[in-house]
């Protein structure tokens, strides 16, 4: 008799298994892009997957659990084609990328205004960190090598890695002082300024902290505010903008609620030294809904910079 009782366990374990296999098959799938850019995505050592956007994805990923969920890690030229295929989501973009293919959630956070970033021993040439530099009187320093990762990403659809920078950059694509690198990376690492490789180069107010933290670069560095950029780039959550997609994006707006996007902050925090001036912007414009004319979408004043450019 026991052993009856024990089959019948058996049986309807496996029975239990089968079921809750055949739910899993019958859900719909998101596959995530990723890319390795610290302290948003951290992909390697003792730190990975505890960017601030790893975390901000995590949140998504558990409050979607009708649905299987896969990571996929691709770097930003690559992300630039493979976002165009049904059921696939981004947890951390900015607004503008593809309108008509892309649906966008509400913004939830926003990147920071862009730095320069030099060796420490320039600071006798410009200054102490946090001096404002215009980046368009660089670029005319022959003497001076910026160092970027390819500015143009997909040139055929506009985009850009600095588009609140691009007019400046644009006309000196293809000079010898601003030499950008093909790499499979989405950053500059610090080293190659370190080793001499360039002069300066574009970052965040979090990348030196976070590059030593996440990749043990051990050079000495300076930054420097950009008289140019003085903008916070909202982010989004962008699906393929099918019915699926759409439904996706409904879902996760409704989990925005102003606790999470305090929550959010905490995430930032964890990397930018609790950035004062980002935690009043979030402040203001998340948390309070104030209106403000340093909060913009970047595609927006890509289309600007553009129409703005000289022909040539």
């Amino acid at each position: 008799m026991k052993f009856l009782a024990y089959i019948l366990i058996l049986l309807m374990s496996v029975v239990g298994l089968y079921q809750e296999s055949r739910a899993d098959t019958a859900k719909k799938r998101i596959t995530w892009f990723i890319w390795d850019l610290p302290p948003e995505f951290v992909s390697s050592g003792p730190y990975q997957g505890q960017g601030y956007a790893d975390k901000f994805l995590q949140f998504f990923i558990q409050q979607l659990p009708e649905y299987q969920h896969s990571i996929l890690a691709v770097n930003v030229p690559r992300w630039s084609l493979q976002a165009r295929v049904p059921g696939t989501c981004t947890a951390h973009l900015w607004g503008g990328f593809y309108p008509e293919l892309l649906a966008y959630s509400k913004a939830y956070t926003f990147t920071p205004p862009h730095i320069l970033i030099f060796n420490k021993k320039y600071e006798q040439r410009f200054g102490p960190q946090g001096t404002v530099l215009s980046i368009e009187e660089l670029l005319k320093q022959r003497n001076l090598k910026l160092l970027l990762v390819k500015v143009d990403f997909n040139k055929a659809a506009s985009q850009s890695r600095y588009p609140v920078l691009y007019q400046y950059l644009k006309p000196h694509l293809g000079d010898p002082n601003l030499v950008e690198h093909s790499i499979h990376h989405n950053f500059i690492n610090l080293d190659m300024l370190e080793k001499g490789r360039g002069d300066y180069t574009i970052g965040y107010p979090s990348t030196i902290a976070s590059q030593k933290r996440t990749l043990g670069v051990v050079g000495e560095f300076i930054s420097y505010r950009i008289k140019e950029h003085n903008l916070y780039k909202k982010v989004h959550v962008a699906c393929f903008n099918d019915a699926f997609g759409r439904e996706v994006i409904k879902k996760v707006d409704r989990s925005l609620t102003k606790d999470v996007l305090l929550k959010f902050l905490e995430y930032h925090e964890e990397w930018n030294n609790k950035d004062p001036y980002f935690r009043q912007t979030t402040i203001d414009y998340f948390i309070k809904g104030l209106n403000l004319p340093n909060v913009i979408d970047w595609w927006d004043n890509l289309m600007r910079s553009l129409s703005q450019l000289p022909l040539k």
